[in-house]
Parts: C-alpha cells; structure tokens; sequence
C-alpha cells in the first residue's frame, strides 16, 4: 500500500532548470575582467598608488615588530642624592662646587627655587654679574610666585648697577610675602644706591625687627653706615662681623669684613679672612683680586699681589679688574710689555673706566711709544670729561700734551705727567 506524505514533510527540492549562481557567476566575472583590462591600460597611473598601500602595510608591520621587541624604558634618575650633596657643599662654604652641581641640576628641578636661587647667588659672589642676572631671571620663571625669587632678582639688579629695577623687584618680592627680611634688606640697598640714604636706613631697620638673624639685613646696614652720610666705620664693622657670624660659608659677608678691617687698618687681618674664604673657594675672582689689591697698594709688595691677580685671571679671562690691576702691578715690576698687553685686555673686554685708558696710555709712553699711546690717552680723556672727573682730566691733558696730541692747549711744563692719577677705587 502506498502511502503519500505531505508536502510539509518533504525533504527534498525539485531542480530549477537556471541557477541562481551560475547566474550571479556569469553576471560578475565580465566585469571582473572588464575591470582588469581597464586596470592593466592604465597600471602607469595606479601603480604609485598601489605602490604606497605596500609600502602603509609593511611600515605599519615594522612599527608593530619594533614595537613588541623594544627594550623596557630605563628608570629616570632620582637627583635626590646630587642635591643633598650640593646643599652639603653649600653649607660648608664650597661655594663654587656647590654652584657646579646645582646648575647641573637645574633640568631636571626646573622648578627649585632654592636651587635657582642659589645659582644666582653663587655667580653674584664670584663677580659674574651678568650671568647672576640671567639666572636671576631663570629663578623668578621658575617660580613667579616665590617671594625669594623677585627678592634676589633685586639683589642682582642693584649689584649691576639698575637700582630703579632692582626697588620695583623687590616691591614685587615684599607683595608677595610682606614679612620676608631679605626682600627688605635688598629694597634698602637700592634704595640707598638711589641716593636715598634715610629711607633705606629706616628699612633695613625694619628688617632686623621681622628678623634678628638675618645676615642679609646687618650686611646692608654695615654698608649703609660706612657710607654717605654716616661714614660709621665702627658701626659698619659691627654689622659686617655680625654678618659673618651668622653665615660664615658665604664669600661675600668675608670681602665686605676684609674690606672695612683695611679701611680700619687692619690689612693683616684683612688678607686673613680672605684666605679663608679662598681654602674653599680657591677660583673665587672676587677674593683674589681684593688680596692682590691689599698686597699691591697696601702692603707695597706687587709680586705677591701678581701671584693673587695671575691666579684671578686663570679662574676667568674675562675679568675685566684683575687685568686692569695686574697691568698697574707689572708696571711697578716695570714688565712693561706684559703691563701693555694686561691693560689693553681689560680694554678690548670693554671697560669704560677712564683710569684704564690712561694707564693702558701711560703704559706705551713710558716705553717711548707716543702714537700707539694717543688713541687711548683720547678715548679716555673724553670718558673723563663725560664723568666730569677734573683732576683726571688735567691728567689727560699733560699726556696728551706730552705725545703732542693736545696742542690746541697752551704748552706747560710736563713733569706732572710722570705722576699716577688719583685711585679709581678699582
């Protein structure tokens, strides 16, 4: 018996006599082709294309390699132990080791500002004002709102001789922190280098009474009392020592104390505590042409004062006063050649003292060689009339007069040609 199973539940399919496929085959490989033949007549015109797809792939492939077999990043240094190291030195007075491992340190404690402040500080000490006066500047950007940046910023400024400036920066740094004695400190010096002697006196004052122990503020007290008006040597050495005591590891609280103990005549003592600033600080310019100076006018003994001049030159060539000294010391040694080439450095390190062109000028007269003496003996007769300097000028003219350089001027005798100039305090 036959039985007919429902449609529903039949498995297979009657064949269609055109399948779908084949169709779709028939419809798509002319276009292949069609596309390929079109490719190929102009492959000129896509193969730069084509070119650079590769090239993406393969770039993409190497930077993911490159990627996975880099090496695993070295871990950044910790400076930790190099700043504790230059505190250390900073502490103990090793000024310059201190001011070489700190600037060492200023990429990657960009924002120190005890570092950046001691910096400028350090080169101030050493003379080198305009390199302070950059630093000063790296010190307020490192930090705008530290109170000690605007302050020694003043400080550098009045050192270089802006006083204007250095008062507006230290208004700054008091704006800042109202009660920071050192910006005060700083404020009264330019305030006393503006030729206002009693307001900075009143200020300097108020600094010790925020601060009893700033250092800052008795050595611009003693600086402000042994000058004009007060001329109190006594006083002045009293803050100056004071000074001292309180940061005895810092240069220049020694040359301010040297200073005033041969103003007091005490110049043994003064070379003393010169020395002792230079056992830790032996390349400290500063030192070592104040030393040279004290040998030289004051002890009368110009070959120690080469030894210290020689010395200050080594540490740095640029400095402009222990070249100027050792060309004065050379010629009492009468090494006139060497005075010549002394003082014609200082001059092309572009002083303008008129003291330096008359003995770069004397320097060749004495030698008998008048016409390389004149271009100084002129350029530095018109930088003594522009400081209104009357009895360097009357100097200059005898010179001049003496090489036959002034004869607009009525002959005189020129014996006084012969004699030194007043002291330019250099």
């Amino acid at each position: 018996m036959y039985l007919r199973t429902p449609k529903r539940y039949r498995t297979g399919h009657r064949r269609s006599l055109v399948s779908p496929r084949r169709l779709l085959l028939w419809l798509i490989v002319p276009l292949l082709i069609f596309a390929g033949l079109r490719i190929y007549e102009n492959r000129a015109l896509y193969e730069p294309v084509v070119r650079q797809a590769i090239f993406n792939v393969v770039g993409e492939a190497q930077n993911s390699i490159a990627t996975m077999t880099a090496p695993t990043p070295l871990p950044t240094q910790d400076p930790s132990e190099r700043i504790a190291r230059a505190h250390d030195a900073w502490k103990r007075g090793a000024i310059e080791t201190a001011v070489q491992e700190y600037q060492s340190l200023l990429d990657v404690a960009p924002n120190d500002v005890t570092i950046h402040y001691r910096v400028t500080l350090g080169l101030l000490m050493d003379g080198q004002l305009e390199q302070a006066l950059n630093a000063a500047e790296r010190t307020v950007t490192a930090n705008p709102y530290s109170s000690d940046a605007w302050a020694i910023r003043a400080m550098v400024l009045d050192w270089n001789g802006r006083p204007g400036e250095a008062i507006a920066s230290a208004l700054r740094a008091l704006e800042l922190d109202p009660n920071n004695a050192r910006a005060m400190a700083f404020l009264a010096e330019a305030y006393y280098d503006s030729n206002q002697p009693e307001r900075a006196l009143e200020i300097v004052n108020e600094a010790l009474e925020l601060d009893p122990e700033s250092f800052e503020a008795y050595r611009v007290r003693g600086y402000i009392l042994q000058g004009a008006p007060q001329y109190d040597l006594e006083g002045a050495r009293q803050d100056y020592q004071r000074a001292y005591d309180l940061a005895p590891h810092l240069p220049y609280l020694a040359i301010d104390l040297a200073a005033i103990d041969a103003a007091l005549d005490n110049v043994e003592g003064a070379i003393e505590t010169l020395e002792e600033a230079l056992e830790q600080n032996p390349g400290n310019t500063n030192v070592l042409y104040l030393i040279g100076s004290f040998y030289y006018r004051d002890l009368g003994s110009p070959n120690q004062a080469a030894d210290y001049l020689t010395r200050c030159i080594e540490a740095n060539p640029d400095y402009v006063r222990c070249h100027y000294l050792l060309g004065r010391v050379q010629i009492a040694l009468e090494q006139y050649a060497a005075a010549v080439q002394s003082l014609e450095t200082a001059i092309n390190l572009g002083t303008t003292d008129p003291y330096h062109y008359w003995w770069a000028g004397r320097a060749h007269v004495i030698q008998g060689e008048c016409p390389a003496a004149i271009p100084y003996l002129q350029t530095g007769y018109e930088l003594a009339k522009a400081a209104e300097d009357a009895d360097l000028i009357t100097t200059y003219e005898d010179s001049l007069r003496e090489c036959g350089a002034l004869a607009s001027l009525p002959a005189e005798a020129t014996e006084e040609a012969t004699e030194e100039p007043a002291d330019s305090g250099e």
